[in-house]
């Protein structure tokens, strides 16, 4: 798919959306925009709010989304430039970008004198927001929450030529960051499936370079013990290069105030906030003792992809795909200390000491260097960040939950409904841009069989799974936070089912999942069509809300009834009715609850939401008579957690098989060589080699015996080719 085909399929989705939901397609440009953003880690749980205010100046102020990146401490506000347009390409050119940054400005500046309730009316939803950050802007630099602005223009215009450099001053002493997104730039991340690389060059920030000694610790790393390296096999290599480094903490805080928590994108910490002991420390000796930070503070770790040397090889002086994986606090402490000018005595004197790890990889990476990639940076990063408690959940974004849920997908199909004389799939998208990029060979034809099969209405990307499965867990709290803190708290249950549980995670578990994502989804368009949801309300919090709520109410002995939403790949009317009845209790809770504030912040609270599980109302008989017994699905359940540990364990004997006699025969020799092992151990391989031999398939208990006589050897040192 070249950019042409991508803008007019981009183009001809919003317009289908847009009818299909009776939606302005500018409005749902902004909705799949702020989708895309968020998933490349570029906002942090936006809100749409389409603001046009003039002042008494007659000065617009004008907005259509906005977000608070806490990582950053900085208010994003967000402005559309669209064009119901499909062939032809208008232009934004420099005066366009300027009038755009021109009118949010306006009404953060009215904002900080207080002065917006003089421009609209007080029922008016901008009213709380404009309150919201007021508060965060605080009575100056020293009490503020905001420490930087950033804008960002959303358009389906091409940027004009014109357009050399987004560089903008200071803003009421707060940095700024503009960024345009078009949709040639949507498009070179779709076809690169990566966020977007940062190039940092030290002279842009006023430095020579950064003194460094590389260390002598071989050419090579080792992947992780599945992935162990063969010397004959030259793919399975990663070749890096580690050095000490000397860094400037000008130039520091300078590239932090600059890219911000995009420097963070390979730390597990990204999103903590500037607080703590440890960050006051940080800053006492930023302000009175900056040549001790040197000694004081443990440095960073960083990872880039390559880095360029100066002429005579003392100095690294530019860096390509920057990540500091440790380190974050200690970046973001210089930054805030130099924005809120509290490094007294400058920084001339302050020095932070730098582990890198240079991957060498090049612009166009293949997908198994992608993961190689990502993979080492994990690593690092967990190794890194281990002198403080940090879990596998920690690190989901590659757990092997992914895997299994991918594998199931293919292997579960939906039934047809609707006439259709076709089954389909729900595909589990554990990659993004996945079901896209696996049509980009297909001609015409093979693009709309692959659609039928795959849906692209039944695509399942991994943060929206969080946000139904933890739903129906009851924790409306957690899915009303922001994307990434509701994935990690989604996680916590993942990584223990997985751990604890994995038989747990079958086909039926697959199904249930589909249903809460059928569920969300149908709950969230009825409400938009309901008369009482007010345009622009707060749907993102009364789905969640509602839907707990009645997961939580139901009686001991019943549950919903998850068969028939499977069956007919929708909700059946009792419980679609039921849960429209709830929602229009629970908007109204949460308006009187927040009490002319705003509702996406109270209710993330643990005690709103407790509050609201004791808040009065009653199931109707009619839903309660549709429930299904809980006996009967926990049967289901059993049946299927029993096929999964057969086809698990069917697995693991075909896996010794394939492996073959030869395998386990020098497994056998090298054991006995090395006298690793008791006898009785090793002949027990032996035996399974014999097996194989025979063409016999090892039982399940000769595989678990072999497993475990496998861990005690690697326990004592033996590695596993």
């Amino acid at each position: 798919m070249d950019i042409e085909e991508f803008r007019k399929h981009f183009i001809d989705d919003i317009r289908f959306q847009a009818e299909h939901e009776g939606a302005d397609p500018e409005s749902v440009f902004i909705e799949k925009s702020l989708t895309i953003l968020e998933e490349l880690g570029e906002l942090n749980d936006p809100m749409p709010m389409s603001v046009e205010l003039r002042n008494n100046k007659n000065q617009r102020m004008s907005f259509d989304a906005y977000s608070y990146d806490e990582a950053d401490n900085a208010l994003v506000l967000i402005s559309s430039v669209f064009y119901n347009e499909r062939d032809s390409k208008p232009n934004l050119a420099e005066g366009g970008v300027n009038d755009i940054l021109g009118y949010m400005q306006n009404f953060i500046s009215e904002v900080n004198k207080g002065n917006i309730s003089k421009y609209c009316d007080e029922s008016d939803d901008v009213i709380q927001v404009a309150k919201e950050i007021k508060g965060k802007m605080g009575k100056g630099m020293i009490t503020t929450e905001i420490l930087r602005f950033k804008f960002l223009i959303i358009t389906n215009a091409t940027l004009y030529h014109n357009v050399k450099n987004l560089s903008r001053p200071d803003f009421l002493e707060r940095p700024v960051d503009l960024n345009v997104w078009t949709l040639e730039r949507f498009y070179q991340n779709y076809i690169s499936n990566t966020s977007e690389v940062l190039e940092i060059n030290t002279k842009d920030f006023n430095c020579n370079g950064i003194q460094y000694l590389r260390a002598d610790i071989g050419d090579y790393m080792e992947r992780d013990k599945e992935k162990k390296i063969d010397a004959e096999n030259e793919e399975q290599k990663i070749k890096c290069d580690v050095y000490l480094g000397i860094v400037p903490g000008k130039f520091l805080a300078d590239i932090y105030v600059k890219y911000g928590s995009k420097l963070l994108q390979g730390n597990i910490r990204a999103f903590l906030k500037v607080t703590g002991k440890v960050n006051k420390g940080i800053r006492k000796t930023i302000a009175e003792k900056p040549s001790n930070f040197f000694t004081y503070n443990n440095g960073i770790a960083v990872v880039a992809r390559s880095v360029t040397f100066s002429a005579d090889k003392s100095r690294i002086i530019s860096f390509k795909d920057f990540q500091i994986i440790n380190g974050g606090q200690t970046t973001a402490s210089l930054a805030n200390a130099v924005i809120k000018h509290e490094a007294k005595k400058g920084m001339n004197t302050l020095f932070v000491p730098m582990k890198l790890t240079v991957l060498n990889m090049g612009d166009d990476m293949s997908k198994e260097e992608v993961e190689i990639y990502n993979e080492v940076t994990e690593k690092i990063s967990k190794c890194a960040n281990c002198q403080n408690p940090v879990t596998a959940a920690d690190f989901f974004s590659n757990h092997p939950f992914h895997v299994l849920m991918e594998t199931l997908s293919q292997k579960v199909m939906a039934p047809p409904v609707n006439g259709m004389p076709y089954q389909t799939i729900w595909y589990y998208e554990r990659t993004k841009n996945k079901w896209d990029q696996e049509q980009f060979k297909m001609n015409d034809k093979q693009k709309r069989q692959f659609s039928e099969k795959y849906p692209k209405s039944q695509v399942i990307k991994k943060e929206k799974l969080a946000k139904c499965y933890n739903t129906i867990l009851m924790n409306p709290h957690q899915v009303c936070q922001s994307s990434a803190i509701n994935f990690s708290r989604f996680a916590d249950f993942v990584d223990d089912m997985y751990e604890n549980h994995r038989d747990n995670i079958n086909e039926e578990f697959f199904k249930k999942c589909v249903c809460s994502v059928i569920m969300f989804d149908t709950l969230d368009k009825l409400i938009n069509k309901a008369s009482w949801y007010p345009t622009g309300g707060n749907k993102a919090q009364i789905v969640p809300y509602t839907i707990s709520k009645l997961m939580k109410m139901l009686p001991k002995d019943k549950d919903i009834d998850w068969i028939t939403i499977w069956q007919k790949q929708m909700l059946y009317p009792e419980l679609a009715e039921e849960l429209m009845k709830l929602a229009y209790v629970t908007h109204t809770y949460l308006e009187n609850r927040a009490g002319g504030g705003l509702v996406r912040t109270i209710s993330r609270t643990t005690a709103v939401w407790r509050d609201f599980q004791d808040y009065p109302y009653n199931l109707s008989e009619k839903f309660i008579q549709k429930l299904a017994s809980k006996s009967e699905t926990h049967t289901i359940e059993q049946a299927a957690k029993k096929i999964r540990k057969f086809n698990a364990n069917v697995d693991v004997a075909v896996e010794v098989f394939n492996l073959g006699t030869k395998y386990w025969m020098k497994v056998y020799d090298d054991l006995m060589y090395e006298t690793v092992l008791s006898y009785g151990d090793c002949s027990f391989i032996k035996g399974i080699a014999d097996c194989i031999g025979r063409n016999s398939l090892p039982t399940t208990a000769q595989c678990q015996r072999l497993m475990k006589i496998v861990s005690k050897a690697e326990d004592k040192g033996y590695i596993m080719s």
